[in-house]
């Protein structure tokens, strides 16, 4: 038997002090290492980084294992103690005394609730956590160390204990005598590990005398003797995946050997010092190995399943020599869930002479090649019988009939088979590096690939890439090519030209042929720079993984499509069209499915191709829960109209429609959504457009109030301010219930807006300007509040310092006429007016420059207030949010009211500008109003009130308020004030 075709590649490795046990999460890319330091960490094998650290103890901890399942750790150290820790909070959950010694080794049930440990007191022990680790049993019969233990696999009552008396030993929980004794090593044994696989009642054993011994434990012998280490054997174990056997030792070397011949692979040393411990995973390829200096992480060959699956749907697999089918076509709808593995039917098929290390089907499905080991085996699919075998180091399939071709190194040469007989040897002008299968054979060196026809080997054309695989679509009319630079091509091919040129024969004869073959043979369609894992044609759609975020894609065209991201690395097996699903496997042979329906990819390739009338025919054809990708794949067309009609999507629907124009539309989708957001992007493009009815309901929608009141402020909306400012006193949005009540002139409800908000001295001043008959009850609430804090002498001081008009009404000209002014307002109702237009403002002017204190005293029989009567005014239209009729104006009309708005808008610019400058005319007039008469009537007294005041005048305590020029607090409070 030859050797393995073997990779080896040094992933990383990460330097630390003494690495004394390694050990492998089976479900994270995890590495859990034990040191002599006393601590142990996780390693991230993704990026290397150390996720935790455990300071266990200030001893050596020698073993540490994951307890997957329960989220724990367990770790054994030198001074006897076990202790056990939840790895993802760090808590420790459980310390106890063990041993008395130190405890070389510890090893986890895959099933039961079991944890053996294992020491140099020469015993062995059994804790069940489930009991809180209460010691289950005790076993002795070693007469030194023991240095391991290892639960059998395929028994999980049974184990095996490895010690320096020279013994392996194997032993059954349910007895306390060891059942087997294995002897044959000379001198102490320092690891034992069991065979995983069903076939063959194996163990394997190291030692310090530095041999490795593979056991048959049912019959007590020694298979065979490994040696060719220089120290002391601490590493054994058998490759979960491949047909290989790996052993460390003190002498720094790890050296691989082949399970079925026992021929030495590879050595390796990578001068780390000391090899104390080695793991794996099930299903995969890599290894962590502890050295002194640190950790050495290793590939060996490749991760892709010996698997191949049919046209039909029947699968073919291999584990270890056992070949294993299954048919796919069986598994009802009801099972077939996206990315859910597959409950599967297994049947046993037969065995291979050689480890297979590539499966894969004949084109027509009526025979499997097994590739491996440097040969080549062909079997019959349905019985798996031999039918061909030689020698090879590649071996691919011709898209028609039983033609296949070989690829052999050791004379660098590709041999072509024709039903099963040589047709003919082939040996390019250049160093080969690997060859490819499908309509033309194709044949890469290091920087080029070259097609040759398969029946003369003419060369069709050289391609100058680098190659990594070749994909053929079933109709020939298209290729993939991945390369190593993670860039793949999609390339067309012209059959029928190919077939007219090699019908004449003399190539050198044609126009457009030369030594690089026929030009026109491939043209360049696409270049994506995308990584891929394999892939398979469906009809003009390429189906793939892209290896850089490990999700499953399809393209048609330049478009590419995800269908979803993969919880872990996957290959593609193929395509069941009557399923409408692509099938996918991993390394440990599970396999999944994710549904692709054919009538999306029919659909997308006709609208790829223009032919809008076969898509049309197709569309009804397709489930409702795909049109949204759909839908999504035409707007990246720019075909934006049709995703519309097509779209499922409220969300998308609604994004196309306002890309498009269709303002009602969006308008009907944000209705039936009732979305935040998009009500926020129609108030927006409402106001921009001055769609005034779209843009006060819209902000309603989203109780945009401060939108609200800047609208129904520029409509000079009386119902509208009204409404806004009872949703804002409702929601406590004083400010914007205050404004929207001074608009509307409602000064009583301002008042109790300051009030509620304890905000009196700002009541009080409005109350003088603007209800003076309120001004007694709002002082009052003033002096009350400032009294409240009796501590505070300052507050106190100008509590004692306000007057009011009652008890000071010299202090107060002309209140009693703002008082009779008062009841003439409110009798014309005129606080009741309607909210004008900054238009209306001229009309109003000489009104608000009035001085109606003047004008009543001095004809208060005659005095009247008048208004200049309001024109009619243009009527606006507002929502009404009732009539569902009002609110589904067609597109016409909404068109056209954005051209009259669009027109209107100059002339509003040029009216805000004198409604701004009218403003300050109207403050200036109110101040006035509210001043002018206080001045005046107050000149007078002035000059005798600061006579009185200098002679009464005392000094103020330091850090007070100056309250001099304040009569009130000067005076006797019960003297008679002179006017």
């Amino acid at each position: 038997m030859k050797s393995l075709q073997l990779n080896i590649k040094k992933k990383f490795t990460v330097y630390c002090t003494r690495v004394k046990c390694v050990d492998m999460n089976n479900k994270e890319p995890w590495l859990l290492a034990s040191l002599y330091s006393g601590k142990v960490i996780i390693l991230n094998l993704n990026n290397q980084e150390v996720l935790k650290t455990f300071n266990v103890s200030v001893k050596p901890v020698r073993s540490s294992k994951w307890i997957e399942r329960k989220k724990w750790i367990v770790c054994g150290s030198d001074e006897g103690a076990i202790r056990v820790y939840n790895y993802n909070t760090q808590e420790k959950l459980k310390q106890f005394e063990a041993h008395p010694d130190f405890i070389r080794g510890l090893s986890v049930n895959p099933t039961l609730p079991y944890v053996l440990s294992c020491s140099d007191d020469l015993t062995i022990k059994l804790w069940d956590w489930e009991k809180g680790w209460k010691l289950a049993g005790v076993f002795e019969g070693h007469n030194s160390f023991v240095m391991q233990v290892a639960w059998n696999p395929k028994d999980q009552s049974q184990f095996a204990s490895a010690s320096l008396d020279d013994e392996v030993k194997i032993w059954s929980i349910g007895s306390k005598q060891a059942r087997i004794n294995l002897r044959g090593h000379t001198q102490g044994v320092n690891c034992v590990e069991w065979y995983k696989g069903k076939d063959k009642p194996f163990l394997i054993s190291g030692s310090d005398d530095f041999s490795v011994r593979l056991w048959d434990y049912q019959n007590k012998s020694t298979v065979h003797t490994l040696t060719g280490h220089e120290s002391n054997v601490n590493v054994v174990f058998f490759h979960p995946t491949l047909p290989l056997i790996v052993s460390g030792s003190e002498d720094g070397t790890v050296k691989i050997w082949h399970a079925i011949n026992f021929k030495l692979e590879k050595s390796l040393d990578y001068g780390m010092g000391r090899c104390w411990s080695c793991s794996s995973t099930k299903g995969s390829t890599k290894i962590a190995i502890g050295f002194d200096k640190g950790i050495v992480y290793l590939k060996l060959g490749n991760e892709v399943p010996a698997i191949s699956m049919d046209q039909n749907g029947k699968v073919i697999w291999a584990k270890h020599n056992e070949v294993q089918t299954t048919n796919l076509k069986q598994i009802s709808e009801e099972e077939l869930i996206d990315g859910e593995k597959l409950s599967l039917n297994i049947r046993d098929l037969g065995q291979t002479e050689i480890f297979p290390q590539k499966l894969t089907h004949s084109p027509n499905g009526r025979f499997v090649s097994v590739i491996g080991d440097g040969d080549y085996t062909i079997y019959t699919a349905l019985a798996w019988r031999n039918k061909n075998f030689g020698s090879a180091n590649q071996f691919v399939w011709s898209s028609e009939g039983n033609t296949y071709a070989i690829f052999d190194a050791r004379n660098d040469s590709v041999k072509i088979f024709e039903n099963w007989r040589e047709h003919t040897t082939f040996e390019p002008p250049f160093r080969i590096k690997g060859i490819f299968g499908g309509a033309l054979l194709g044949i890469k060196s290091d920087s080029f690939i070259c097609f040759y026809d398969w029946d003369k080997c003419k060369i069709i054309r050289r391609i100058d890439v680098n190659a990594k695989n070749v994909i053929w679509s079933d109709n020939e009319q298209y290729v993939t090519i991945a390369t190593d630079e993670n860039v793949f091509y999609v390339l067309s091919y012209d059959q029928q030209l190919i077939h007219a040129v090699m019908e004449v024969g003399n190539l050198g004869s044609i126009e457009g042929v030369d030594e690089d073959g026929i030009e026109s043979a491939f043209e360049p369609l696409y270049e994506f720079n995308i990584p891929i894992r394999g892939g398979k044609w469906v009809g003009d759609c390429f189906i793939f993984i892209n290896n850089r975020t490990n999700s499953l894609c399809y393209s048609i065209g330049e478009t590419i499509e995800t269908v979803a991201h993969l919880p872990r690395p996957m290959y593609i097996l193929g395509y069941l069209a009557k399923k409408n699903r692509i099938f996918l496997a991993d390394k440990t042979l599970a396999i999944c499915s994710y549904s692709i329906p054919l009538n999306v990819i029919e659909y997308q390739t006709a609208i790829l191709r223009k032919d809008y009338e076969i898509a049309e025919k197709i569309l009804p054809l397709i489930s409702h829960d795909r049109l949204a990708s759909i839908s999504r794949f035409l707007e990246s067309l720019g075909l934006t109209e049709m995703s519309l009609q097509i779209t499922t999507d409220p969300t998308h629907k609604f994004e196309l429609a306002l890309k498009l124009g269709k303002v009602p539309l969006a308008e009907k989708v944000a209705d039936e959504t009732d979305n935040d957001l998009m009500w926020k992007r129609l108030s927006d493009i409402a106001t921009n457009n001055g769609n005034w009815r779209l843009a006060i309901k819209s902000m309603w929608k989203i109780y945009d109030l401060n939108g609200l009141l800047l609208v129904y402020t520029c409509l000079s909306d009386r119902d509208g301010l009204e409404k806004l400012a009872k949703v804002a006193k409702e929601k406590e949005e004083m400010n914007i219930a205050f404004t929207c009540y001074y608009s509307l002139g409602e000064m009583d409800e301002c008042l109790k807006l300051l009030c509620f908000g304890k905000r009196y001295a700002e009541a009080t001043l409005l109350a003088r300007t603007y209800i003076p008959s309120k001004v007694e009850e709002t002082l009052q609430l003033w002096q009350n509040d400032l009294k409240k804090e009796s501590k505070n002498e300052v507050k106190k001081k100008i509590s004692e310092s306000l007057a009011s008009p009652k008890e000071y009404p010299n202090l107060f000209p002309n209140f009693d006429t703002s008082l009779q002014i008062e009841n003439l307002l409110k009798k014309n109702n005129n606080n009741k007016s309607k909210v004008k237009k900054s238009t209306y403002y001229p009309k109003i002017q000489n009104t608000l420059s009035r001085n109606l204190i003047e004008e009543y005293k001095e004809n208060p029989q005659q005095f009247v207030i008048e208004e200049e009567e309001e024109e009619e005014e243009e009527k606006i239209l507002l929502m009404d949010f009732n009539n569902s009729e009002k609110e589904n104006i067609n597109e016409n009309e909404m068109e056209k009211e954005k051209e009259n708005e669009n027109e209107n808008e100059n002339e509003n610019e040029n009216e805000n500008e004198k409604e701004k400058e009218k403003e300050k005319e109207n403050n200036s007039t109110i101040q006035q109003l509210d001043l002018a008469e206080l001045e005046k009537q107050s000149e007078k007294s002035i000059k005798k009130q600061q006579e009185e005041e200098e002679e009464k005048k005392k000094d103020q305590e330091e850090d007070m308020i100056d309250f001099s020029n304040d009569p009130k607090v000067n005076d006797n409070k019960n003297s008679q004030k002179n006017d």
